[in-house]
């Protein structure tokens, strides 16, 4: 299997991310201005291409780790685990979508419509919570299932981004 790696980075600009990656909001931000008045706009934007490279990678990789153990260590056949809905960037940028303007008030800690949960990471799941939007059938919550597995309550989360949405004017002018 070839290693996912999509992305080129010279070991100086990994030094100066580490720090970085582990640093609050608000000193990433004076540190990547310091970076772009160091190196130019255009490297920043580079480095921020090659960022996300790296991310990607970093999710794929997590999701074969994720497919591996389930087969060497749990023992579990290859054909029960095909679909499984792994947190990725695209998944994470539908999800601040998702999760926009929807008060957590009320939701399940793993809530597609609490920012950052890996629901609203998922894609299939932020997916589907979109398209439930438009089919008013009603999102399902996956915290709470019958004996079955089976899902049983509506999603909180939903229904309160649905009343928000509801209430919103369609031309805001």
């Amino acid at each position: 299997m070839p290693a996912n790696c999509e992305y080129t980075m010279k070991n100086t600009d990994a030094l100066w991310l580490t720090p970085i990656a582990q640093a609050d909001q608000g000193q990433r931000i004076t540190q990547l201005s310091e970076y772009s008045r160091l190196n130019g706009e255009l490297r920043l934007i580079e480095l921020f291409a090659q960022f996300i490279g790296m991310a990607n990678a970093v999710a794929e990789n997590c999701s074969e780790m994720s497919d591996q153990v389930l087969i060497e260590e749990c023992g579990v056949h290859p054909d029960k685990f095909t679909g499984v809905n792994m947190p990725n960037m695209i998944g994470a940028l539908q999800g601040v979508v998702l999760a926009s303007g929807c008060s957590t008030t009320g939701t399940c800690h793993g809530c597609a419509y609490r920012l950052g949960s890996i629901a609203n990471q998922s894609p299939i799941t932020t997916a589907d919570a979109a398209y439930m939007a438009f089919e008013r059938k009603g999102f399902m919550c996956h915290a709470y299932t019958g004996e079955d597995g089976e899902p049983i309550k509506f999603c909180v989360g939903h229904a309160k981004a649905h009343k928000s949405e509801a209430a919103q004017p369609l031309n805001p002018a």
